[in-house]
């Protein structure tokens, strides 16, 4: 547990450390001579303070896709789809473009290459109901799993803004979720 929960502190500092404030001109530049529209939120733990770069798509709800990882696997443990991070589900044997996932997975190794067909064997294992509770639970943005069960994440009807994605994660560090301790201790 301790890897996927270092795997989640990295993640979390890459959306932490990916911001900056407002529209301050340094990170709009850096946006801008890239041709690339986008957001950036950070929030400072110590400060209590967030940091917003174009204010309007960070408010703006989208398919969270690898970001879901975080919730997606603290559901699987708590609903025991999986026994532990350690437990391996086997491969199946089709090449998927990605040579990290063309093999057997543990959560671990799952979790670190973003391994899509283990996080879909997992939904399957959870079930949409408990997916729909646990988004309800943890008010998850707009709470909709959709009718694909496999995919709801990834181009589906579930979505979040960057600043809600920001919200959950201080609920999540700050204990605010039902999840055994054992799942989100770092």
């Amino acid at each position: 547990m301790n890897r996927i929960m270092k795997c989640a502190a990295l993640l979390l500092m890459f959306a932490f450390v990916s911001s900056a404030y407002g529209e301050d001109p340094d990170m709009a530049k850096l946006f801008h001579d890239r041709g690339l529209t986008g957001t950036i939120v950070i929030y400072s733990l110590d400060r209590g303070k967030t940091y917003i770069h174009n204010d309007e798509r960070a408010r703006t709800r989208f398919v969270p896709a690898s970001t879901f990882k975080i919730p997606n696997t603290l559901i699987a443990l708590q609903e025991s789809a999986v026994a532990d991070e350690k437990e391996i589900i086997k491969w199946d044997g089709r090449e998927r473009g990605m040579p990290s996932w063309n093999k057997d997975q543990s959560m671990e190794s799952a979790f670190s290459s973003s391994c899509v067909w283990f996080y879909q064997e997992l939904a399957r294992r959870v079930g949409k109901d408990k997916y729909t509770r646990w988004l309800k639970t943890m008010a998850y943005g707009n709470e909709q799993a959709g009718p694909e069960l496999t995919a709801f994440w990834l181009e589906g009807d579930l979505k979040i803004s960057a600043v809600e994605q920001i919200d959950f994660l201080k609920k999540l560090h700050a204990g605010e979720y039902p999840f055994a301790p054992a799942h989100t201790r770092s």
